[in-house]
């Protein structure tokens, strides 16, 4: 039925019978009193329905409260029914559906959005079921803004309940692993039903499902394994019995091979798991092939969220997994692009932009062999996009769905630990090939690629056969023959599949049987060097000896050695290459110099989340996580092991595109990664994102966009601060330095760099501390009240801290004296209190030694003479503790202080802090946090400027006073403070700007980013 054209001639009631039959349930009339109790109608008429169900016709002038109020009503009553209500003079409709949640949909009869067309087209596919069954199918296919999150869910759930039916001796992981691999073949199959390629039936599964469980046969047994393994993965002409299903297509891709855990795993799937997967998840929703699918349709760009919703959060939260929005996604292959081509063509960026808009002949030529990684593909959102981007450039040289698979063929590469994210990707990417098929004829649909070649579970980072890397060896020109060798694997369907994995796999050992000998030759050749150099003579003529330089490089040597006799083994007894290495499985793509492009958003993981070990590991492969401070927040986040890593991938001149966190461009940890970048690749861009509308997440973060060229940078070179490569670049490379990026404006660099001339900074005079730790705050913090006075002292947080004044809530309790030594026995009541506490207290990760009951950092705290702030806030805001009734307070660890030598100096400071051009200064410092906060640490303190003459300037000390008194300084403190600083109008009017950044935030949410 075309709904398109039904809905227009809808005027009347007895219209609405028509919509009925549409919807496929037999029409009917039998008027009904509209003015019952509960009915705000004026008129009513049942018009329909099925088994169970009633369709109810009704009219009022607020179509809206009319099916909300008499949906309501029936549900309270049990009635299962749908309603119709009509707004005859303003053309609208309301359907509802009680299914005990009263589902509303309005809809314009005359000028219908192609979504609601679609959600009435979902409704009458629903039409087979009857009673109960249909009221739920039906508030499904009407229930359109949130189905992306109600599928999540139901997906996670049932895959939950068909692992835990799953048979036999498995562990729970294998058994996740099955579940998903049934799960998976089913979704893509709604998919292509959705083509009309399952003998011509939209609802063919469904019709499969129920059919079988009327002959007594069971599902996974009598219908799956015959359809996947005899049908699916068969030519026409190979299927035997199967060809009773129909018209079905041959599609190949490894989807439905048997997974290796089938081959030995004998049971099968119960058919309750079955029949809940079709009731409550498959038939609830409705598919289409298409990315920009309508509102609460099920869209392949959703299964991107469905791998972000199927790991538990703290499996997230290790493995730093969240899906990068399309948009992003589009933007930065797009520079990536632009970034390429100006380096292989020696363009501006602008002009290499313009020719890809154009798509120039040469443009068009160059990318035909290009190769782009994604070392960290999570659900392939990166290739997708590079895919279509790809497909556009070269639109009209194939067929679309040839050209997309000529690009799987030879472009596109991925690589993922977690092998719940391969399958995904490649279902993406393989249904990215179905959407652009024309073919009706499900005979003549060609088999889908084999694209296990081109997307590999396997660990990007830490690989046994690492030595090739470190060493810098890269494989030899005989390599070039996989190329050939996989593409003859992708392409091919039938009985020659498994020969030619089987030349693919030889050829991979080759490669990797090639790069160990070479690394072994290396080694040895280092540990002979080292004891030729022990046993030559010094300038006295004395054998040199194993000095500590020499014994470390031996040892060294010598571990290498015995390390790559192990892989040698190891190989020779597996036969095959057992394990993920680029120098192995993508040793074409290395022998040639590496990939043209590596793009991604690799994760993002704290080094305190990840194992030691792998800390460990990490800090050996890598130089950016060699760092030299103690404790977690001197360590890289894990992103940046993959920003390393992916420039050692890339050919020289290759460009990275990577999302990486913004406060790689501050942080303290995040040192070794800015030189890096600076000096060893060409920035084309360094683009902050976190006020960016297309860099919505579905997670509070605040990425940065890296796009880099493997080069060093000429003398001069200039790089942009936005994605567009069209944008002038106006940030000098060689101003970055390895301190703290700022990526404002030129205008605001230069006003920045105008306050910091010949300024010393303030953390020359004075080094930032924070406040006490307790380590058990829900032990020290709101005593008891029992609690001997003497011990008690109220305790200042971040969130109490204003300019010039605080507003202390909190009492702590403090066992130590005047001076900040722990008291060595405490009074009666204390002492049983924190005696019941003593396991904890004993856990801390700060406690080492002493009375239990020791805090820590005391001694800057109880300075008589401080200067604080908040390390979490808004903007910088500073109070100076000088006073009697100062004495007693203790700054906690969310504030920083500064011990000065007395009051007229820390009031001046505390002026200084509080000055608009000193917060703006800060704020382009600090690492962004959630809600538009940011964190004052101690880095971005110490290097604020404070020029001679600050901390004794009486004016300073007069508006602090002013201002502790509630007094309006700001306007005197910041004139007061440019003229110190020697800023001119144009300086202030940029750093006023960025100072209001704060302000202006305050009491905005946590932004989704």
């Amino acid at each position: 039925m075309d709904f398109r054209t039904l809905l227009p001639s809808l005027r009347t009631l007895p219209d609405l019978r028509r919509l009925v039959a549409a919807l496929g349930h037999p029409s009917d009339w039998q008027p009904l009193d509209p003015t019952r109790p509960g009915w705000p109608a004026t008129a009513a008429a049942q018009v329909g329905g099925t088994e169970g169900f009633l369709w109810l016709a009704l009219e009022g002038a607020d179509p809206m409260r009319t099916a909300r109020e008499v949906s309501r009503l029936l549900t309270a009553q049990g009635r299962v029914a749908g309603l119709l209500v009509l707004d005859p003079a303003r053309r609208r409709l309301v359907l509802a559906v009680g299914d005990g949640t009263s589902v509303l949909f309005p809809l314009s009869l005359d000028q219908p959005e192609p979504h609601d067309l679609e959600r009435l087209r979902r409704l009458a596919l629903a039409a087979g079921a009857t009673g109960l069954g249909y009221a739920i199918r039906a508030a499904e296919a009407l229930r359109g803004e949130d189905a992306g999150q109600r599928f999540f869910r139901a997906f996670r759930q049932t895959m939950a309940l068909m692992a835990a039916g799953v048979g036999g001796p498995l562990r729970h992981a294998e058994r996740e692993t099955l579940a998903l691999v049934q799960l998976t073949r089913i979704l893509f199959l709604y998919f292509v039903q959705s083509k009309g390629w399952l003998d011509g039936q939209p609802d063919f599964l469904r019709r499969a499902v129920d059919r079988t469980l009327c002959g007594r046969r069971r599902l996974h047994r009598d219908l799956f394994r015959p359809l996947f393994f005899g049908t699916l993965n068969r030519p026409a002409a190979n299927r035997g019995r199967a060809r009773a299903f129909g018209r079905i297509p041959f599609l190949n891709g490894g989807l439905f091979e048997p997974h290796p855990l089938e081959r030995t795993w004998t049971g099968d799937v119960p058919d309750d798991c079955w029949r809940a997967a079709f009731d409550d998840l498959f038939e609830r929703f409705h598919f289409t092939v298409h990315e920009a699918g309508a509102p609460g349709v099920i869209a392949p760009d959703m299964l991107g969220r469905v791998f972000e919703g199927l790991m538990a959060p703290d499996a997230r939260r290790t493995s730093g997994a969240f899906y990068t929005p399309a948009r992003l996604v589009t933007r930065m292959v797009d520079a990536a692009l632009a970034g390429w081509l100006s380096e292989r063509m020696q363009l501006e960026s602008a002009e290499a932009d313009r020719r890809l808009r154009e798509r120039a002949p040469e443009v068009r030529l160059a990318l035909r062999d290009i190769a782009i990684l994604d070392p960290a593909v999570g659900s392939g959102a990166f290739l997708l996009g590079a895919l279509e981007r790809l497909a556009a450039l070269r639109e009209g040289e194939l067929p679309p769905a040839e050209l997309r698979r000529t690009i799987l063929e030879r472009n596109l590469f991925g690589v993922d630990l977690n092998p719940m994210a391969v399958r995904l990707a490649e279902l993406r990417l393989w249904l990215a090939v179905i959407a652009e098929e024309t073919v009706t004829d499900p005979a003549a649909v060609p088999p889908l690629p084999n694209l296990d070649a081109m997307l590999r579970q396997g660990d990007s980072l830490l690989d046994p056969a690492a030595c090739l890397a470190t060493l810098g060896l890269r494989p030899d020109a005989a390599s070039a023959d996989l190329a050939r060798l996989r593409r003859e694997f992708v392409r091919e369907a039938g009985p020659g599949k498994r020969a030619a994995l089987r030349r693919l796999r030889q050829a991979e050992t080759r490669a990797i049987e090639r790069g160990l000998a070479q690394a072994h030759d290396r080694q040895m050749q280092v540990a002979t060097r080292c004891l030729l150099d022990a046993r030559a003579s010094t300038l006295f003529g004395e054998p040199r000896g194993l000095d500590r330089e020499l014994r470390a490089q031996l040892g060294m040597a010598r571990r290498g050695v015995v390390d790559v006799r192990r892989l040698q083994r190891r190989l020779r007894q597996e036969g095959m290459v057992p394990w993920f290495s680029y120098e192995c499985q993508f040793a074409d793509i290395l022998a040639r110099g590496g990939f043209d492009l590596v793009v991604g958003n690799p994760p993002w993981v704290r080094a305190e989340a990840l194992p030691p070990r792998m800390r460990a590991a990490l800090a050996r492969r890598y130089a950016i996580w060699r760092t030299a401070g103690r404790g977690f927040r001197h360590q890289p986040d894990l992103s940046l092991a993959f920003l390393e890593r992916s420039v050692e991938l890339l050919a020289p001149g290759g460009v990275l595109a990577v999302l990486l966190p913004a406060k790689l461009a501050t942080a303290g940890y995040a040192l070794r990664g800015r030189q890096f970048l600076t000096r060893r690749t060409t920035l084309h861009a360094v683009v902050d994102l976190h006020d960016d509308p297309a860099a919505v997440f579905e997670a509070t973060t605040y990425p940065a966009a890296i796009i880099a060229a493997r080069r060093v940078a000429p003398a001069g070179h200039r790089l942009r601060l936005t994605l567009d490569p069209a944008t002038e670049a106006t940030r000098p490379q060689a101003l970055l330095g390895s301190g703290p990026w700022l990526l404002g404006s030129p205008a605001t660099s230069a006003a920045v760099e105008l306050a910091r001339a010949d300024h010393p900074p303030l953390g020359a005079c004075a080094t930032p501390q924070l406040g006490v730790k307790t380590g058990a705050n829900t032990v020290f913090l709101s005593p008891p009240p029992e609690i001997e006075v003497a011990l008690v002292r109220p305790a200042l947080r971040g969130r109490d801290i204003r300019p010039f004044r605080a507003r202390p809530t909190t009492r702590l309790l403090f066992p130590h004296d005047a001076r900040g030594q722990v008291l060595p026995r405490l009074p009666a009541a204390a002492a049983r209190y924190l005696a019941a506490h003593a396991p904890l207290l004993r856990a801390r990760s700060d406690y080492q030694a002493g009375p239990l009951w020791t805090l820590f950092r005391t001694g800057p705290a109880l300075a008589p003479f401080r200067v604080v702030w908040a390390d979490l806030a808004l903007r910088l805001e500073a109070l100076a503790l000088t006073g009697p009734g100062d004495a007693a307070l203790i700054p906690l660890n969310s504030c920083y202080l500064l011990a000065l030598p007395d009051a007229p100096q820390a009031l001046a400071l505390s002026a200084w802090l509080n000055t608009s051009w000193l917060r703006a200064l800060a704020r382009l410092d600090a690492d962004p946090a959630a809600g538009g906060y940011a964190r004052f640490n101690a880095r971005v303190v110490a290097a604020l400027p404070l020029p001679d003459g600050v901390l004794h300037d009486p004016q300073l000390v007069e508006l602090a006073e002013r201002g502790a008194r509630g007094d309006p300084i700001q306007e005197a403190l910041d004139a007061h403070a440019a003229a110190l600083l020697g800023l001119s109008s144009t300086a202030r009017a940029e750093l006023a700007a960025v100072a209001g950044v704060g302000a202006a935030s305050r009491g905005r949410s946590p932004r989704r980013g």
